[in-house]
């Protein structure tokens, strides 16, 4: 399978809807049966991403691989909904943002908290959240509107800031994108939404 390779790691803020897992992952649920070229072409990532997010989907029990006349062909078989699972190549869970998603939750539960209090409550026996990633956690999206934090550092969840299940990013160039909405919350060089 001869296929031009593409860039495929681009700024969330940059990705177009046919450039990420869960695109790959709707158009799985939408064919239930296809080759990985017809994800490919129909995505703009490159074929060795699409690939691999294939066999780490078979692996896991997501898909039946059956070989076909000209390519391998591909059957969902555990359809867990519109979230795209999150595996690696080997079918393994990926934990890389679990201690985010599990903070995003438990603000929502919790609704007033300090930040040691939110890595306790968000902590699993899989995913131990440290204080400083809660307390870094915290501010940001202080900074970004979706806390009010008061003079004791407790942090307030801002209900009407709840924008849906997936938890806010903060990206390697200092913004807050929220990935429910599709936008910047937040960037250092463009101000806050608290005045901060």
């Amino acid at each position: 399978m001869k296929m031009n390779k593409r860039p495929s790691r681009k700024p969330m803020n940059k990705l177009n809807g046919f450039d990420s897992r869960e695109a790959i992952w709707k158009l799985i649920r939408e064919k239930t049966e296809f080759t990985v070229r017809e994800i490919y072409l129909d995505t703009t990532l490159d074929a060795s991403s699409v690939l691999d997010y294939v066999r780490g989907l078979t692996n896991a029990g997501y898909l039946r691989e059956e070989t076909g006349e000209k390519a391998k062909l591909y059957t969902l078989i555990k359809d867990v909904g519109v979230d795209a699972p999150r595996v690696q190549r080997d079918g393994s869970l990926v934990t890389q943002g679990q201690g985010r998603i599990n903070m995003w939750r438990a603000m929502q539960i919790m609704q007033v908290f300090t930040a040691k209090e939110l890595a306790i409550n968000a902590s699993t026996p899989q995913c131990a959240i440290k204080l400083s990633s809660a307390d870094d956690y915290c501010g940001h999206l202080c900074r970004a509107g979706y806390l009010r934090r008061d003079n004791s550092r407790r942090y307030t969840f801002l209900r009407h800031m709840f924008t849906g299940p997936k938890p806010p990013m903060i990206q390697r160039v200092k913004r807050v994108w929220d990935q429910n909405l599709k936008k910047v919350m937040w960037s250092e060089d463009g101000g806050s939404n608290d005045g901060e």
